[in-house]
């Protein structure tokens, strides 16, 4: 089985779990907001602009709060690429290591605009993304990428439980 299926398979064994605070989902809104759904979030953006999705390290099932914000990062993440970049390429990129998960979405936008202002802005989006990040005691960062595009990058921290 491969490391793809294997995540997957890991995912949807445990990725029903009880969510707390304000990342809970209204149950009558559908489906949580899950990494095991990421298949589903990129296709929805792919429509109008193509998106591709990679993996790095050993996946394995995250806490409920983390899986929650991890998914709604990218989702916003992919929301200001098809605002700012409209049919731009954008690479999202899932990297798990011993004490958690990596997340960065990277478009490959124009240049940043004649005035020195990024083509990207500081908008309620991605201060919420910034919020939500920091809330769980992860780290954020965000900006114009040299020659064009743009790219948000968030480690949230979930390390990976220790054998007694």
């Amino acid at each position: 089985m491969g490391r793809m299926a294997q995540w997957r398979r890991m995912v949807q064994e445990h990725g029903h779990r009880l969510l707390h605070g304000a990342e809970a989902p209204d149950p009558s809104t559908g489906p949580a907001p899950s990494l095991n759904r990421l298949d589903a979030l990129v296709e929805g953006f792919a429509a109008g602009q193509p998106v591709r999705w990679s993996l790095a390290g050993y996946p394995r099932p995250l806490p409920g709060p983390v899986d929650v914000v991890a998914y709604r990062i990218i989702e916003e993440a992919l929301t200001n690429a098809c605002r700012h970049a409209p049919g731009a390429p954008v690479a999202v990129r899932l990297r798990y290591d011993a004490t958690g998960i990596t997340i960065e979405v990277r478009d490959e936008g124009a240049a940043a605009a004649p005035s020195g202002a990024s083509a990207h802005h500081t908008g309620q989006g991605l201060l919420g993304v910034r919020r939500r990040a920091e809330r769980l005691g992860g780290t954020f960062s965000a900006g114009p990428r040299a020659g064009g595009g743009f790219t948000v990058r968030v480690a949230l921290p979930a390390p990976e439980e220790v054998a007694e």
